[in-house]
């Protein structure tokens, strides 16, 4: 079962199976395997399946909180973890 919507998987984070998914703008948001399940970890992947940054969602305060932090990834477009993490840096 995927997620209908950022309040369904902020709701339900920690239940959902790994590898469940949603998709949100242009990018996936998986559950992934992460070896403490009391933390609710999520790949979050872009376009081209790129791991592009790594969310525990019950850290987020609300769903809005949640949704504005993918806002900003989605409006960044990050090519990949490095150019997402690297953002701003100045050469």
């Amino acid at each position: 079962m995927d997620f209908d919507s950022l309040d369904d998987l902020y709701e339900n984070a920690l239940m959902m199976a790994n590898g469940e998914s949603l998709e949100y703008r242009d990018l996936t948001v998986e559950k992934a395997d992460w070896m403490h399940p009391e933390h609710t970890e999520y790949r979050v992947l872009n376009e081209d399946g790129e791991t592009v940054e790594s969310l525990t969602v019950s850290a987020y305060d609300s769903v809005d909180d949640l949704q504005s932090n993918l806002d900003e990834i989605a409006d960044y477009d990050p090519a990949d973890l490095e150019d997402w993490t690297s953002r701003g840096e100045s050469l």
